[in-house]
C-alpha cells in the first residue's frame, strides 16, 4: 500500500518495532487494569525545522502502513518468544505468559488524525493525534516518531532547496531543479532510499538512485562521470561525429569501437545523441567546455543534441557558469543574440538572456540551500542542480509524542462508563518551559487573510471547544492576551486517517504507476510537491526566507577578523559586537501562534494540579522560550 509495505517485510515491522519502555509500561498498565483505558497522544514540534520559519510534514504514509501491518498481523509468535526470553536480574521472566497472550490478542484499533503529507506546520501544532487503548497508543510512539521526524526533516530541506532554486530573481539567474544524488552519501541503504522519496515529495524533480526511482515513481536521471573520461585515451579526439556515425551505419564495428575508446565526449554523444550532459572538469574546465561546444555543434549539424548540457562540479562554479554562458552565446546558442551584441554585454547583462540559451549548465559539488541561494544571487547560470551530501545528511527533527488526556480509573476489562470523562494531562517543565506540552484533544485552527496568506494559528481543545469571548494567548508570550481578530478563512489542520474502530478513511494523495507498464501504483510525489508549493505560497515572504544559521554567520565574522588581525601582525583581536549583531540580524519571520483561552485555562489547572511546591513558577508567569 505504501513505501513501508513495499520495501520491508512483515517480520521487520511488527509491534516489536518500538522501544522497550513501551513494553515495561504496558505491562505495568496491565497489572493496574488500565492497559485498555482510552487515552489521547499527539505529536508536535517545539520549534521550526532547520532554523527556518516552517516545517513540512512527511512520513504519514509510513505510519499508515505500520498501523495496517499491526492490524493485520500484530505480534508474531517469534516476537513473543523474544519477549519471553527477557529476564529480571534474579532470572525470572520480565513478562508473564498471561501478558504475552494479551499482546498477541491486541486488536490495534486506534483513532488516528493527522496533517496530510506535504502540509506546512509550526511549533506546538499537532501533526499526528492518536486515540485509543493507552498501551497501544504508546507502542506506536517510537516508530511514528522515527518515520515523521526523519521524513519531515528531508521534506523541509527539499522545500527550502526547491524554493531557492525556483524563485524568479531580478538578475535573470534562471530557475532550476534539484536532483537527488545522495546514495553514496547516505548513512544506510534504507535511509538513502527513503530520503529520495521525501526529497521528491517536497520538490526534488529527479533521482539518480535506480531502486528509488523504480520504487517511488521518480524520474531516473544521471550524467557521465569522471571515470568515463579517465578511461578513454582523450577527452576529445580527431574524428568528427559525422565520421563515427558513418562507421556505425556502415557496420565497421571494430574500427568504430577503437575510435570510441579514444574519444570520451564523442563516444558519449554517439550513445546519447538526443540528450545528455558532458562533464567538463575532469582535467581542465575551460578546455572541457571547448570540447563540449565542438561536440554539441557536431550533434546539431546532424540533427541531434537539442537537449544537451554541461556539468561543473569543482572550482568556482559561478564563474565557470558565467564563462560557459558567454561562450554559448558567442557560438550562437542564445537565440536572438548576434556575436557583436554578445561582445558588448557585461556578464550581468548577458544573464538576462539566459532563458534563451539552448544549452544548459548543471552544478554539483557540496551544494545546499544556502550556497544555491548565494550562487544564484551572484549570477549563476545553472538550471540543473545535483544535491548529494546536503540532501542525504539532514538530521531527524525533534518532534515529540506526548499524552494529553487519559481515563484515569482502572477499567480491568469492563466497558467504559457512559458518563466517563478523560482527564487532561500535560508535561510541565518549570525550568525549561519550551518542553511543556498542551492538555486535551489538541487541534489547530488556521486563519488566512483576504489574500490567502496565513495570518495566525490558534491551538484549541476539541473536547471543550473555543472560548465564547474569542480571547487567545500568545504562545510565545503568555502575558500577551488579545481577542481573535476578524478572519476571512479558517481551516482545521487535522484530517481523519483511521476511525475509532480501526477503519481506514484517509483520502490518499493521487497515485500513478511506479514506471510505465509496472502495474504497481505508488503515491504521485509530484502531486504532493505541487501541494507543498501551494502551501509555501500561503506563507509571508519572511517566513520562507533561507538564511544561514546565526552561528555560521558569527563564525564567518570571527574568522575574517582573526585572519585580518593576524595578517596585520597584531596580537589582540578587536571586534565591533554591535556592528556584527546588526549585520547578522535574522530576517526569518515566524507565524504568530496562540492558545485559545479555554485551552490556556486548562493548562493553568493542570499545572496547579501537578506543581505542589509553593514556589513553583506558573505558566502565566513566564515568557515561553522557543530555541533558535
Amino acid at each position: 500500500m505504501g513505501f513501508i509495505s513495499d520495501n520491508y517485510g512483515v517480520a521487520q515491522t511488527t509491534p516489536l518495532l518500538t522501544d522497550k519502555y513501551h513494553f515495561t509500561t504496558a505491562y505495568a498498565y496491565w497489572l493496574e487494569g488500565r492497559a485498555d483505558n482510552p487515552a489521547v497522544f499527539y505529536m508536535f514540534g517545539r520549534k521550526e525545522a532547520l532554523q527556518g520559519g516552517y516545517t513540512v510534514a512527511a512520513g504519514l504514509e509510513g505510519v499508515i502502513d505500520i498501523v495496517h501491518r499491526w492490524q493485520e498481523s500484530g505480534f508474531t509468535e517469534e516476537d513473543c518468544q523474544f519477549l519471553r526470553s527477557q529476564t529480571t536480574p534474579s532470572g525470572k521472566p520480565q513478562f508473564p505468559d498471561e501478558f504475552l497472550t494479551y499482546l498477541r490478542q491486541m486488536p490495534f484499533q486506534l483513532k488516528v488524525d493527522a496533517a496530510p503529507e506535504g502540509t506546512v506546520f509550526f511549533p506546538q501544532e499537532p501533526i499526528l493525534r492518536v486515540e485509543g487503548p493507552i498501551a497501544q497508543a504508546k507502542m506506536l510512539e517510537s516508530v511514528a516518531l522515527c518515520l515523521i521526524n526523519g521524513h519531515s526533516g528531508y521534506a523541509t530541506h527539499a522545500a527550502r532547496q526547491s524554493d531557492v532554486l525556483t524563485q524568479v530573481l531580478p538578475n535573470g539567474s534562471p530557475p532550476g531543479a534539484a536532483s537527488v544524488q545522495g546514495l553514496r552519501r547516505g548513512p544506510s541503504l534504507g535511509a538513502a532510499l527513503e530520503a529520495s522519496r521525501s526529497l521528491g515529495l517536497a520538490g526534488y524533480t529527479t533521482s539518480s538512485t535506480g531502486t528509488a526511482a523504480k520504487q517511488f515513481g521518480q524520474v531516473f536521471a544521471g550524467t557521465m562521470d569522471h571515470a568515463w573520461v579517465m578511461t578513454h585515451k582523450q577527452e576529445l579526439a580527431e574524428l568528427p561525429l559525422s565520421t563515427l556515425f558513418r562507421l556505425q551505419q556502415e557496420g565497421h564495428t571494430e574500427e568504430l569501437q577503437q575510435r570510441l575508446t579514444e574519444d570520451a565526449f564523442r563516444s558519449f554523444a554517439l550513445a546519447y545523441s538526443e540528450s545528455g550532459i558532458l562533464l567538463l572538469d575532469t582535467y581542465d574546465p575551460t578546455q572541457g567546455l571547448e570540447h563540449a561546444i565542438t561536440v554539441i555543434k557536431e550533434l546539431r549539424a546532424l540533427g541531434f543534441g537539442r537537449q544537451y548540457g554541461v556539468r561543473f562540479d569543482s572550482g568556482d562554479l559561478v564563474a565557470s557558469s558565467k564563462y560557459a554562458l558567454r561562450r554559448f552565446a558567442e557560438e550562437g546558442f542564445v537565440e536572438g543574440l548576434a556575436r557583436a551584441t554578445v561582445d558588448a554585454l557585461s556578464d550581468a547583462e548577458l544573464l538576462r538572456y539566459a532563458h534563451r540559451c539552448s544549452v544548459f549548465c548543471a552544478a554539483a559539488d557540496g551544494i545546499n540551500e544556502y550556497t544555491a541561494r548565494e550562487m544564484r544571487e551572484s549570477g549563476a547560470f545553472f538550471t540543473a542542480w545535483g544535491i548529494g551530501t546536503a540532501g542525504s545528511h539532514v538530521a531527524p527533527l525533534g518532534l515529540v509524542y506526548k499524552a494529553s488526556a487519559v481515563y484515569m480509573e482502572a477499567l480491568s476489562g469492563r466497558a467504559l462508563p457512559a458518563d466517563a470523562a478523560m482527564t487532561p494531562v500535560m508535561k510541565v517543565v518549570g525550568n525549561a518551559p519550551v518542553k511543556s506540552s498542551n492538555p486535551g484533544r489538541i487541534n489547530s485552527r488556521r486563519s488566512y487573510d483576504e489574500t490567502g496568506v496565513l495570518a495566525y494559528i490558534m491551538l484549541y481543545d476539541e473536547s471543550i471547544g473555543l472560548d465564547p469571548t474569542q480571547q487567545m494567548v500568545n504562545l510565545r508570550d503568555f502575558a500577551d492576551v488579545r481577542l481573535a481578530p476578524p478572519t476571512h478563512t479558517m481551516r482545521e489542520l487535522l484530517v481523519p486517517i483511521f476511525t475509532a474502530d480501526g477503519e481506514y478513511v484517509y483520502q490518499e494523495p493521487p497515485k500513478k504507476e511506479s514506471f510505465p507498464g509496472s502495474g504497481k501504483l505508488v503515491t504521485d510525489l509530484t502531486a504532493i510537491a505541487q501541494f507543498v508549493k501551494q502551501q509555501l505560497a500561503t506563507l509571508p515572504a519572511a517566513v520562507r526566507q533561507v538564511v544561514r544559521p546565526r552561528e555560521e554567520r558569527v563564525a564567518h565574522h570571527l574568522l575574517a577578523a582573526f585572519t585580518a588581525t593576524k595578517a596585520a601582525g597584531h596580537a589582540r583581536l578587536s571586534l565591533d559586537i554591535a556592528a556584527v549583531e546588526a549585520e547578522i540580524l535574522s530576517v526569518v519571520g515566524h507565524i504568530p501562534i496562540y492558545l485559545d483561552m479555554n485551552l490556556f485555562q486548562q493548562r493553568l489547572a493542570c499545572e496547579q494540579r501537578y506543581l505542589a511546591r509553593p514556589s513553583a513558577t506558573g505558566v502565566d508567569q513566564y515568557r515561553e522560550r522557543f530555541e533558535r
